[in-house]
């Protein structure tokens, strides 16, 4: 019921905000007495704590998204073609990688034939992230699902303040900066301003993903029109 899927995602933005409470009281308010050293390593790798709370939530989200679509007991061919071409590339790698055995092309076409005889697996729950949730990634998760993506001007996100597709850019560089080690933790300048900057966009983000999947849910967005 789509009365659960708002619970149980709101949930998650729940923990989420919480668990980005709690890292922002522990590192910038002087609770622990952190010495320097210590500080300054831990405040950088704050934004790669933020990004594991976002990429969580876009994970948990649309794994919650597609459990309430499977609950709905469709054929997989009621869904918009968006939604089939996502199960079928990820429940056939060989569309993405054809097979050049004889028998693997073989066993490639007996599944395939049993998939369109059958056609009542539910839809998988694989989401490819790429380990880099920015704003293509984002975009591209959302139209798997028919569901409306980003501007790239979007909200308090627009001119004359940095765009959405830039800030999250910034976010991610950041974090892969840290968490590649591409950089040492100590050329990596972060300070409680901006951890509080991108605590908001994470949170801004989940909500509006949160609206998006309800607004196709409520739509049946997910369903085909032919």
């Amino acid at each position: 019921m789509i009365v659960d899927f708002d619970r149980y995602i709101q949930n998650e933005i729940n923990e989420r905000e919480s668990i980005m409470f709690e890292i922002e009281r522990a590192l910038f308010t002087g609770r622990y007495g952190l010495s320097s050293k210590h500080q300054n390593i831990f405040w950088a790798h704050s934004i790669s704590m933020l990004y594991s709370v976002w990429e969580g939530y876009v994970q948990n989200g649309f794994k919650l998204y597609v459990d309430e679509l499977n609950s709905y007991n469709l054929n997989i061919f009621e869904f918009c073609p968006k939604i089939v071409i996502h199960h079928m590339e990820n429940s056939f790698k060989q569309f993405l990688n054809y097979p050049n055995k004889e028998g693997a092309k073989i066993k490639f076409y007996q599944n395939l034939k049993d998939f369109y005889l059958t056609s009542n697996d539910p839809i998988q729950r694989t989401i490819n992230t790429e380990s880099n949730v920015g704003f293509n990634v984002i975009n591209t998760l959302l139209q798997k699902f028919g569901l409306e993506s980003f501007p790239e001007h979007w909200d308090k996100y627009a001119y004359p303040k940095t765009n959405l597709k830039e800030e999250l850019a910034l976010f991610l560089k950041l974090r892969n900066e840290v968490s590649h080690g591409s950089v040492s933790y100590s050329s990596v300048i972060i300070d409680h301003n901006d951890y509080s900057r991108f605590k908001h966009l994470v949170r801004d983000l989940m909500y509006e993903i949160r609206k998006k999947m309800m607004d196709g849910l409520n739509s049946q967005a997910y369903k085909s029109q032919v």
